[in-house]
């Protein structure tokens, strides 16, 4: 190889030292063995901050105190981003929690994907979290369980409402949806949709429906108008789209009346098809199982084999038994086939 290459490909074509496993140049000893020039002449390094001898490649600083150092570096300058004192110090104080409850190394590396909340919150009164209106406006990942920002305000007392929490995500999405609305190509249906979701805006503010139903209709109305980029008309699109999502049915339902009643775009809510439900839970079971995938299954087979149609938040007992599954609902019990059972014939 003629042309010339980079320090860091040059580094990985070098063999590596049987002695330290480091991939250096290796000298060959009077012995015949090979050692780097480290193991051949016993030379040993100490780290300049806590003295422990260095090993690999390292010949100045131990990869503890250089995570401590960027983390000390960083955390200084991201402090300087904030507009107030508290909004400085409240980050400052969780960048040393991550690095007391965690190590230097996520302080270090993470602490920058945690600024947009700290930002977020700098101009919020004290009891933000208790409030539903701020409480939309943070993204939601910041706010699980298992997120860093909320543990570290757990563990200064701060107690976070689930119910709020729901609904405030609840919220976001609608507001998520809505603007997706009105960011698309005006045309009869968009107007439609913008309508059924301004009356439905409407109703949820008087309380006559609950977050969580506009939630799955904006959700459902969304992805109708993602179907009807490609399809030849709406009816066409609402059929695509129960025939890959049946479960979407009960929440597109309400805007279909809303559109027929209201406007000339002549759809109509397909008759139910069980066989197509069956289809589509199986696809949706074989890319990526889950207790959700398999219960939804469940259901459709029940309407097909059985033609007995259930809520999807029924209570139903499921008993796999032998290559079948036992669901009783109600003290009756019916048989339908296992996903698994039909996956592996197919596959045969």
């Amino acid at each position: 190889m003629n042309s010339p290459i980079c320090d860091g490909c040059r580094h990985k074509l070098r063999p590596k030292c049987p002695q330290c496993g480091i991939r250096r140049k290796l000298y060959t000893l009077d012995n015949g063995a090979l050692m780097c020039y480290r193991c051949r002449d016993n030379i040993k390094y100490y780290c300049t901050g806590c003295d422990v001898e260095l090993t690999g490649k390292e010949k100045t600083i131990c990869q503890l105190c250089s995570a401590k150092r960027l983390n000390k570096i960083r955390k200084k300058q991201n402090a300087l981003g904030f507009d107030t004192l508290n909004g400085k110090n409240l980050f400052i104080e969780f960048v040393n929690w991550l690095e007391k409850t965690r190590n230097s190394f996520d302080a270090a590396h993470k602490q920058n994907r945690y600024i947009p909340f700290f930002e977020k919150i700098e101009s919020f009164p004290k009891d933000w979290y208790l409030t539903l209106d701020l409480l939309k406006q943070i993204d939601g990942g910041y706010l699980r369980r298992s997120s860093m920002p909320r543990q570290f305000l757990e563990s200064k007392g701060v107690i976070f409402d689930e119910k709020l929490l729901v609904t405030a995500m609840d919220l976001r999405t609608i507001d998520m949806n809505t603007l997706i609305f009105e960011k698309a190509k005006s045309s009869a249906f968009q107007k439609a949709i913008l309508e059924y979701t301004n009356l439905r805006k409407h109703q949820l503010e008087k309380g006559d429906i609950k977050t969580r139903t506009l939630r799955f209709e904006t959700s459902a109305m969304k992805s109708l108008l993602d179907h009807n980029q490609w399809a030849k008309s709406p009816q066409n699109a609402l059929e695509n789209l129960l025939k890959e999502s049946p479960g979407q049915r009960a929440s597109i339902f309400k805007f279909v009346s809303f559109a027929r009643e209201n406007t000339s775009l002549g759809i109509f809510m397909p008759g139910s098809n069980a066989e197509n439900g069956v289809v589509a839970s199986l696809k949706r079971y074989s890319k990526k199982p889950s207790e959700k995938a398999f219960r939804l299954y469940t259901f459709f087979a029940l309407d097909y084999f059985h033609d007995f149609y259930l809520p999807r938040n029924a209570h139903i007992h499921i008993k796999e038994v032998g290559d079948g599954l036992e669901v009783t609902f109600k003290s009756q019990t019916y048989w339908v086939p296992s996903p698994t059972r039909i996956l592996k014939e197919k596959s045969d």
